[in-house]
């Protein structure tokens, strides 16, 4: 049998101008695979070992949240695996068309432990009774909102009648704790508070360390009033 000679430089080129479009799709199918399995496999601490903060401020640093985040969550609530922040969208309310998408999604798919949200949004879903009443947890000191005005936390629930029209039902409750004198969010994290509110989603799968770490994140977010805001 006769053997083949050696390729030469030549033929290896000729072959590259030929295929090299083949190999290049063939790297990039293969990170694409090795990144989904990785997605697929890597571990994810179970709901009742993570929080998820989520933050109307799309001009946040999500690292930079995670950063102020973590020493809170380390001190409150050492159990918990994680505590991750996600930055949304700016709220524009109903009339924002692609923030609103994003953050029905999100409720809608029982993501996240903690909003804070424009005050509009806020007020919008907790009529619908997407967060946790705090009334209790505020009563029992699990909570401490000392120096915070409450009322802007507070929303009537809106229930349907027997025709399929709104009704505002009962007194309102404390769905919320508003953020406006947290200003350790503006000054830390370049965060415009004045608007935002905090709440925990009544869907959350983890909500008594959800409300320690709430606490806790409330306490480390009280500071003075810095000189922009006056």
């Amino acid at each position: 049998m006769k053997l083949r000679a050696k390729l030469t430089w030549a033929e290896v080129r000729h072959h590259l101008q030929y295929y090299a479009w083949l190999y290049a799709l063939l790297i990039v199918l293969a990170f694409g695979l090795t990144n989904l399995i990785y997605a697929q496999t890597a571990y994810r601490p179970p709901q009742d070992k993570r929080i998820d903060v989520y933050i109307q401020a799309s001009g946040a640093d999500q690292d930079a949240v995670n950063a102020f985040l973590e020493p809170v969550w380390k001190q409150a609530v050492p159990e918990q695996e994680l505590v991750n922040a996600v930055v949304l969208m700016s709220g524009g309310g109903e009339n924002d068309y692609y923030a609103n998408m994003q953050l029905v999604t999100y409720i809608a798919a029982a993501e996240g432990d903690i909003y804070m949200l424009t005050s509009g949004d806020f007020k919008r879903f907790a009529a619908q009774g997407a967060f946790v009443p705090l009334e209790d947890y505020i009563q029992q000191g699990l909570i401490d909102p000392e120096g915070i005005d409450l009322a802007p936390g507070q929303v009537r629930l809106v229930e349907t009648n027997e025709q399929g029209e709104p009704v505002v039902s009962g007194e309102a409750l404390q769905f919320g704790i508003p953020a406006k004198e947290l200003y350790a969010f503006a000054t830390d994290l370049l965060i415009d508070n004045r608007d935002l509110v905090l709440a925990v989603a009544a869907n959350s799968g983890n909500e008594e360390a959800t409300i320690t770490f709430l606490n806790a994140l409330l306490q480390r977010a009280k500071a003075p009033m810095p000189d922009f805001f006056k």
